[in-house]
């Protein structure tokens, strides 16, 4: 083990999910030892049925009596007007004792610490934290713990743990996003429902096929479902992660049943407590007992994950749960009223237990399920229950034996004694220490102290108004004492151990003993519930305004400039980069493309602003380049080098050297995740913060300014209507970054560490000129590109507001920016030429008539 785990005196918490208050219950019967829920439709899962503020102080207290921790998840982007509801929300949560807050968008981290400094704060693995400066960054914004993202193998982990002064925590169980969280678009500009915002569709569940140069090549896939993942499981590798350090495991499931809750945490913790025993993990044996018990939970078929070093994440053949193999039809006969399959079983299975059978219906390949409605032996002697390896005929749906065939795969997919047994385990008790002193003359006093709670909430001693009188007749022997102390009753306590110092002859009621051990108890349970509540702060937003005098109070700093360590200036450095001398009040127009010779186009179409990767910069600045660009920066070009989407810690190590000839050369970068803004920051580069951040508020914007931002992209997720309420926020309080939003474009609509093309680069399909399209089930076509061994895919839909640039100029915006990765040489020429002359007053015009275009969310929002 890590020095850090060597050093913690606990094994890591189970972090168990809770979708409702019978799912919350079921976390505490299962042994988490804390439980992340949600508030209405301020998290991620919008779907779940979500406490409501009323039940979340009830939960709290039954949490905190039981020793267990609350965590609030309030893990989406937060709109300018849903500021202040959102900030009530919290101080209700904080005046009832919540454990901590899990957030995901930068201005809410800075607003709560502001608001409540004491309260603590965890980075959801919805800000993509995945390298040690993205540590870095959260643990500036007054981040406790960090959810960092469930693409990390092991060894990056206990990196990040080794080097890192807050907590981290992992997920260990549950469903997979085939995107990494909080890069995913796919759902918001498919079905207008935003993963971001807690309401996604699923379309990575979704049936799709490969075109490749317009060829269907669906059978080198085998499976219709390339993006949908399997289920993470990282039992038999649960030492390795224990070992990394991490202080939390945490379970994927606040859409899942009770008994889902229930029986994951009960397994991880057992697991997880053998670990720390014996140093050892459960035994081959017990290991695939347990996992056909998680199985029968819920599966989509098991992946080790990432975290494991299992790159192959996805599950081609089925989007839906089925449970546990079960055998294979060998015969089926259609009759009524059941269908009969006959099957040799690889597990045990009752009358009313659920089945899926794999079966192809009208040349469509699914799942169909049934109960069991029969159990027929060999003999033809109806049974309740059937044993593993027993060849037997099944009683099922009719309308399912209709079409199921032989060879047809079935699985259990409901174990009703199974989950009965779930249902009916109760919250186990928490163990208290008792001791007794009864002196003679001395009041009666009991200490009781729980050793599984924390310093501060542990221990409490009760001194009742009874002293201890000398026997006379009878004396209370030692044994009478311990009985009465053993009597909890209802309480949510279990004895530890009982301590008894009396003297001997003494005289106590046995009334006195019981009312002396239920008062302590009352008072440790008090304790318990009552030592984090706290007094409502009402906070009432004034805007920008209200963070700036908070921080001040915190901080006791009258300068708040200073406030984020490292600030550099908000403008980039004068030097041969130097920006557009246009009055701040014309829009002005950016253009992103993938090489030089695209940057040259874009500066003949007239752009203000080019974006580059920056692995162009050593050819940009070569012999064949150096003459033409120095005469286009002369004449005020913006040239922005945009660093990678997703970059881990080797990819890290990689870029600093090239950041630092950036910025001795005087240019300027594009950042689009929170490690490579604490990188530019801490190496002192000014940098454009892109819409990939999700910035929904003035809050954010402000705090990427603080951060070293001149420019922020504003989501693409946010109407007109919004944009403008950000852009006046921020207009209030005198802003000085610039806004820019994305007006043309393929939308990027996910990044994967999945490499979904390489089946097809293994069978010499795929070409380094070819073109590879998703077809879903709508015929949509979705361009696949390659990046390294990761994956994007773009929307089907181009992006274009050319029609309505006069509304724009309305906006507050400053930049118009043109996403032209995708295009050719001469598009990215008469594209950028159409916005320019429209933003001239000319009409520009678009020439390619075969695209689709679309107004994204800017007339309907999300």
């Amino acid at each position: 083990m890590s020095e850090k785990t060597s050093a913690n005196r606990c094994p890591p918490e189970i972090l168990a999910p809770a979708g409702d208050y019978d799912a919350f219950l079921s976390a505490i019967k299962g042994g988490a030892d804390a439980v992340y829920l949600g508030i209405g439709e301020f998290n991620a899962r919008r779907g779940a049925k979500n406490l409501s503020s009323r039940e979340l102080e009830k939960a709290i207290d039954m949490a905190h009596s039981h020793g267990v921790k609350v965590y609030l998840a309030f893990n989406i982007p937060i709109k300018e007007h849903e500021l202040q509801p959102a900030l009530d929300l919290i101080d209700q949560a904080y005046a009832a004792g919540v454990d901590a807050i899990i957030l995901r968008d930068p201005g809410l981290f800075r607003l709560l610490k502001a608001t409540f400094p004491e309260l603590p704060l965890h980075a959801s693995t919805q800000m993509t934290i995945h390298n040690k400066a993205g540590v870095r960054f959260v643990e500036e914004l007054g981040a406790s713990r960090v959810i960092v993202s469930r693409e990390l193998s092991t060894a990056e982990v206990r990196d990040i743990v080794d080097s890192s002064k807050i907590g981290v925590e992992v997920f260990v169980h549950g469903a997979l996003c085939y995107s990494y969280s909080g890069r995913c678009l796919f759902s918001s500009f498919v079905s207008d429902r935003s993963g971001n915002l807690g309401a996604c569709a699923q379309p990575c569940r979704w049936k799709y096929g490969f075109l490749v140069d317009g060829e269907p090549q669906n059978e080198l896939i085998r499976g219709d479902y390339p993006l949908s993942c399997a289920e993470l499981c990282t039992l038999p590798g649960l030492d390795k992660i224990v070992a990394s350090g991490v202080e939390s495991l945490k379970i994927e499931g606040r859409m899942k049943k009770p008994e889902y809750v229930t029986g994951s945490s009960a397994i991880y913790k057992e697991a997880v407590e053998r670990i720390y025993k014996s140093g050892e993990n459960l035994d081959l044996e017990e290991l695939e007992q347990k996992e056909k018990e998680l199985a029968k939970l819920f599966s989509r078929g098991f992946t080790r994950g990432f975290i494991l070093g299992d790159r192959t994440v996805t599950h081609l053949e089925y989007d839906s749960n089925y449970g546990v193999y079960l055998g294979k039809v060998s015969k089926v006969v259609r009759s009524k009223p059941y269908g009969l399959i006959t099957l040799t079983l690889h597990e045990e299975i009752e009358v009313n237990d659920g089945i899926g059978i794999h079966t192809q219906v009208n040349t469509k390949t699914g799942m169909l399920g049934s109960i069991v409605n029969g159990i027929i032996s060999k003999n033809g002697k109806h049974l309740e229950r059937a044993r593993k390896g027993e060849k037997v005929t099944l009683e099922i749906s009719f309308k399912t034996g209709e079409v199921v065939n032989p060879q047809d795969e079935v699985f259990l997919s409901t174990d009703r004694s199974f989950l009965e047994g779930l249902q009916e385990r109760k919250v186990k008790p928490l163990p208290v220490n008792i001791k007794v002193k009864a002196r003679k003359g001395e009041q009666l006093k009991v200490t009781v102290e729980s050793p599984c709670k924390s310093p501060g909430e542990s221990l409490v001693e009760f001194e009742d108004e009874y002293v201890v009188q000398p026997s006379r007749k009878s004396p209370t022997p030692e044994e009478a004492i311990r009985k009465a102390m053993e009597q909890l009753g209802e309480t949510p306590y279990d004895i530890g151990s009982i301590e008894i110092e009396a003297d001997e002859e003494i005289f106590i009621p046995v009334g006195a003993l019981k009312s002396a051990r239920r008062q302590a108890l009352e008072l440790l349970l008090e304790k318990s519930t009552g030592i984090r509540k706290k007094e409502l702060k009402h906070p009432q937003l004034s805007g920008l305004a209200y963070l700036c005098k908070n921080e001040a109070e915190v901080s006791g700093a009258e300068d708040t400039q200073a406030e984020v360590s490292g600030t550099v200036s908000a403008k980039p450095t004068e030097s041969e980069s130097s920006t557009s001398a246009k009055s701040p009040q014309s829009l002005r127009l950016s253009v992103e493309v993938n090489n030089p010779e695209g940057l040259f186009q874009a500066v003949n179409g007239k752009a203000d602003i080019v974006y580059i990767p920056i692995e162009s910069f050593h050819e940009l600045r070569s012999p064949e380049y150096r003459k033409r660009l120095k005469f286009l920066l002369k004449k005020g070009l913006e040239i922005v080098f945009t660093l990678p989407l997703i970059a881990h810690e080797r990819e890290m190590e990689a870029l600093t050297p090239l950041l630092r000839a950036v910025k001795e050369a005087g240019f300027t970068v594009a950042c689009s995740d929170f490690g490579t803004i604490q990188l530019a920051k801490e190496l002192g580069i000014p940098f454009v913060a892109r819409k990939d951040l999700t910035p929904f508020n003035s809050f954010t914007v402000d705090t990427l300014k603080k951060a070293g931002a001149y420019r922020v992209g504003l989501s693409s997720e946010l109407n007109m209507k919004e944009i403008r309420a950000v852009c006046e926020a921020l207009e209030a309080c005198g802003k000085t970054e610039e806004i820019e939003l994305t007006v043309h474009g393929r939308e990027l609509l996910l990044v994967t560490e999945n490499d979904l093309l390489k089946p097809l680069i293994d069978r010499n399909v795929l070409k380094p000129e070819s073109e590879v399209q998703l077809l879903d089930r709508q015929d949509r076509s979705f361009p696949v590109k390659r990046w390294g061994t990761r994956t994007l895919i773009y929307n089907s839909e181009v992006l274009s507001m050319l029609k309505y640039i006069k509304g724009l100029k309305g906006s507050g915006a400053d930049v118009l920016r043109l996403d032209l990765t995708l295009n050719g040489e001469k598009e990215i020429k008469d594209i950028v030429r159409a916005y320019s002359l429209t933003l001239e007053g000319k009409k520009g015009k678009l020439k390619y008539a075969d695209v689709e275009y679309s107004t994204g969310h800017y007339f309907h929002g999300i």
